[in-house]
């Protein structure tokens, strides 16, 4: 329950955001990553099988957690779910590859553990509250201290118009949308 709400709210945040309901500051930056993204996702959608082994090889050298819980997915998805969340996670791993520290430091699973007991103790937290306006603060605040704002919101339009995606149990692609925000900010702070 806790994750489809949070699934739900957090498209009903970023749309607010996106059509001005609540301020927001878009920057030179935004624009940027926004043209970036586009590129990455053509990129993914687009991959061969050579391109598909190296980039595995790279992160299993890098960043073999993250490789793991991508793979773990497999247990729990239908083959067309898999490879949509597959090209989500590769997104994630092209945004932040060329970052120094996502080169030379492991993302461990005590840190991803540590931002999804943040997340879900924040859904908890947010169920409590009487009105929707409380709900909305607390994920408002959420997403304020995410850095890659762009990338995130990249993701949730990925998971809306991927036809896979759009028929995924509503819980389960909560879990996965979980499992890459806590990635997101592992990388961000790696």
């Amino acid at each position: 329950k806790s994750d489809t709400i949070y699934f739900v709210s957090l498209f009903y945040l970023l749309f607010n955001i996106l059509f001005n309901f609540k301020p927001m500051e878009i920057t030179k930056r935004d624009f940027d990553e926004v043209a970036q993204l586009t590129v990455l996702m053509k990129k993914i959608d687009n991959i061969d099988a050579a391109y598909l082994d190296s980039t595995l090889d790279e992160i299993f050298l890098k960043q073999p957690f993250y490789l793991t819980v991508l793979l773990g997915h497999r247990l729990d998805t239908t083959p067309e779910e898999l490879e949509e969340v597959m090209k989500i996670y590769l997104v994630v791993w092209e945004y932040f590859r060329n970052n120094i520290n996502a080169q030379t430091k492991k993302v461990t699973e005590k840190c991803f553990d540590k931002n999804k007991d943040r997340l879900i103790k924040m859904l908890q937290y947010a169920e409590g509250e009487p009105v929707d306006q409380g709900k909305m603060e607390i994920y408002s605040t959420d997403l304020g201290n995410l850095k890659s704002k762009t990338l995130w919101a990249a993701v949730l339009l990925r998971t809306t118009n991927r036809e896979a995606l759009i028929k995924m149990d509503v819980i389960k692609k909560g879990l996965v949308l979980i499992g890459i925000k806590s990635f997101i900010e592992c990388f961000e702070t790696i």
